[in-house]
């Protein structure tokens, strides 16, 4: 597994939809994009930004029932590609030590790593499946 980062959220020229772009900070020249909705790109963002909504975000809730459950989410794993379709999963460390992992999408997951820092990891083969190389102008 290695460290990604988020880059920030583009828009895709063709289609007009929100593309969050992960980087590894030892290859600045590579980035990995994945195609999100619109309503995980402003939380991404919002998230980035550190700025708070006058009532939660669903990201925001979902944090706030795992601290009620005395659980932190320990970090977000990009696992595996399936027909161009990239699945995630959080990690979530229990009260009592024990940590489980737990179906995701990539981009609900970002949005929750980017509130809480938690590590954003991508396995080799995810990362050398989707990572592209930054164009230059």
């Amino acid at each position: 597994m290695r460290e990604m980062m988020v880059a920030g959220v583009a828009v895709d020229q063709e289609s007009g939809s929100p593309v969050l772009l992960l980087r590894d900070p030892e290859e600045k020249e590579k980035f990995v994009p994945l195609r999100i909705g619109e309503a995980e790109a402003l939380a991404i963002i919002l998230g980035l930004r550190g700025e708070a909504t006058p009532r939660p975000l669903t990201h925001d809730l979902l944090l706030q029932v795992l601290a009620a459950l005395e659980a932190d989410l320990e970090e977000v794993h990009l696992d595996r590609v399936e027909e161009g379709i990239c699945y995630a999963s959080v990690l979530i460390r229990r009260s009592s030590g024990e940590v489980v992992a737990v179906d995701a999408r990539p981009s609900d997951s970002v949005a929750l790593a980017v509130r809480t820092g938690s590590p954003i990891l991508i396995a080799e083969e995810v990362y050398q499946a989707l990572v592209q190389e930054i164009p230059e102008f």
